[in-house]
Parts: C-alpha cells; structure tokens; sequence
C-alpha cells in the first residue's frame, strides 16, 4: 500500500513539474506591429520603401504609407529601409 501512495506521489509531483514548465513569451500585439510598419515612414522621412521580410511598404504621392497585407505564414523581422529618396539637385 506504500509503494503505491509512494507512486502516486511521484506521479503528481511530475505532473505538476512539467505543467510548470515555462510558457513562452505571448506574440506582439498586432495592431502594434501594424503600427510600427506604417509607422517606421514617419520616423525615417529619407526612407522611400521598407520592409520586414513580409511586406514592402512606400510612400503613395501624398507621401502617406502604402503597405499590403501580410501573409498568413510571414514571420517579420525587424523593419529595415529598402530604398531611399534621391537627394533634391
């Protein structure tokens, strides 16, 4: 009988340690995310296009950020200007 409650006190302790186990880290906020692509224009004014390896943004002719969506298996990757704007002669 002792073996037995011996076993099932390991067996919950085990139980219980692997339920403990450390979860990882929650994903950014997407609307974060979708902000800081559209929003990486305004903090960089020489940048013409931008990516982050999922979608190319650039500016429409009023100057605002044209971004397409992204897609569903895209893993971004920090946001990095592709081209900039050719300086005025």
């Amino acid at each position: 009988m002792r073996t037995i409650f011996t076993a099932l006190v390991l067996a919950a302790a085990l139980m219980l340690a692997a339920s403990a186990q450390q979860v990882p880290p929650a994903q950014l906020d997407p609307a974060a995310e979708e902000a800081s692509i559209h929003g990486y224009g305004d903090k960089d004014r020489t940048c013409a296009e931008w990516t982050d390896g999922c979608r190319s943004c650039q500016r429409d002719p009023n100057g605002d950020p044209v971004c397409p969506n992204i897609g569903p298996a895209c893993q971004p990757k920090p946001i990095t200007c592709a081209r900039r704007n050719e300086p005025a002669k």
